[in-house]
């Protein structure tokens, strides 16, 4: 036992009992006993990550930084792999991974450094799903503005109610009863779709250290995905596909086509805001009063939309005034209308107000999605592109077309 001897030698002087002596000394051994124990100390890495992850996104970094400066900053911890070649990098991974490299061929290491249990994979990896985002999105999608986004939790067709109005509410007289109303709905229909291709960049590459392989494709990728999201939403505008009722989106019968076209021009919006703000909800009498929002031309009216929209300054005769209420639409133009007409133009309204085109992605797979893997068929990696998403015209009534002059 670990006890002062002092404590001992004073029971001694003060006459206490054997039996006491030994309570009180068991006791004393006990309180050490709590006094000295000690805890396991856990230790966290700073930042909590480990050298593995942090020299792998260093390299990344580095590569990022080597292909656009401006970009991608360069990091302290990335400052020592600036300048490296991708095959230097390479010898680099499999040298931490554990791997003699001394006496390998370039040939070599490009083939180890892919198929191996190195890093290298993953910081290719990392270096194309970031050059991919950033392409992705930069590239202009003017349709977000006005459509609704959804998620689809799978690939199955999605059913949108196409609300009416609330049942009108009736006088109820003394002592009378409450009636009974129903909602009128009308359904429309889509389901995501999958689009998707797979490239493959050999080892090839990884020798000649061309960089753009791992980062101007995936870019060129990420363009093509944003491109083909708003040729798929303004292929609904365009193509004016057929609606649940069986009539066109834009159709006389729904009150959102000009019967003759006319020139961008005050009086003409003027009239389509009037046609958007009589639109009747199903029942064909309840007044919907929808608001335009947005001003949808195609590029060759750009200018003029953005006149017609522009801020007075003394203007010459009381007809040339554009009122408030029009220079508040907020302009949109999409070259992708060109092609179908350069005279139509577009009145939408917000989708706060009422429902117009919905887009959907697949829930979790939101956006441009890339994934590699090491090639099989081919000798270096493959990389995969994806995107699952679709769009539909949900309710007409908050567009509204002009076929122009």
């Amino acid at each position: 036992m670990n006890l002062d001897r002092s404590f001992a030698e004073d029971l001694v002087k003060r006459g206490v009992s054997v039996d006491e002596s030994r309570r009180l000394i068991l006791d004393q051994v006990a309180a050490k006993s709590d006094e000295t124990r000690t805890f396991p100390h856990v230790s966290i890495p700073l930042g909590g990550r480990d050298e593995r992850i942090t020299r792998r996104d260093a390299v990344a970094n580095a590569l990022l930084h080597r292909y656009s400066p401006t970009l991608f900053q360069l990091d302290d911890s990335a400052r020592q792999y600036r300048g490296m070649s991708l095959l230097e990098l390479a010898r680099e991974s499999l040298t931490n991974a554990g791997v003699n490299t001394r006496g390998l061929s370039r040939d070599e290491v490009a083939t180890r450094s892919l198929h191996s249990t190195s890093d290298f994979p993953e910081i290719l990896s990392a270096v194309t799903n970031k050059t991919l985002r950033q392409a992705y999105e930069t590239y202009p999608r003017t349709y977000m503005l006005f459509c609704r986004q959804v998620l689809a939790t799978d690939f199955k067709a999605m059913h949108r109610v196409q609300l009416g109005e609330a049942p009108q509410l009736l006088e109820v007289g003394e002592s009378g009863e409450f009636k009974r109303g129903t909602l009128g709905e009308s359904k429309e229909s889509y389901r995501v779709k999958t689009y998707g291709r797979v490239v493959a960049i050999t080892r090839q590459t990884l020798i000649n250290d061309d960089l753009d392989a791992f980062t101007r494709i995936p870019a060129m990728y990420g363009n093509s995905i944003a491109q083909l999201e708003s040729d798929v939403v303004w292929g609904v505008i365009t193509s004016n596909p057929a609606m649940a009722d069986g009539n066109a989106l834009f159709h006389t019968n729904h009150k959102n086509l000009a019967g003759t076209g006319a020139a961008l021009a005050v009086e003409a919006v003027g009239a389509a805001r009037a046609a958007m703000a009589k639109q009747t909800g199903l029942d064909k009498k309840t007044v919907q009063n929808v608001r335009p929002a947005f001003l949808i031309v195609p590029a060759s009216l750009e200018l003029k939309a953005e006149q017609l929209v522009a801020q007075n300054l003394i203007p010459a005769a009381t007809a040339n005034v554009v009122p408030q209420s029009i220079r508040t639409l907020a302009p949109i133009s999409e070259p992708r209308l060109d092609a179908a007409s350069e005279t139509a133009w577009y009145l939408a309204a917000s989708p706060n107000q009422i429902d117009t085109i919905e887009y959907a992605y697949l829930e979790g797979q939101q956006g441009a999605y890339i994934e590699t893997r090491n090639g099989f068929d081919v000798d270096g990696v493959e990389i995969k592109c994806r995107l699952d998403f679709g769009a539909k015209a949900i309710d007409w009534r908050g567009l509204y077309k002009n076929p122009g002059a």
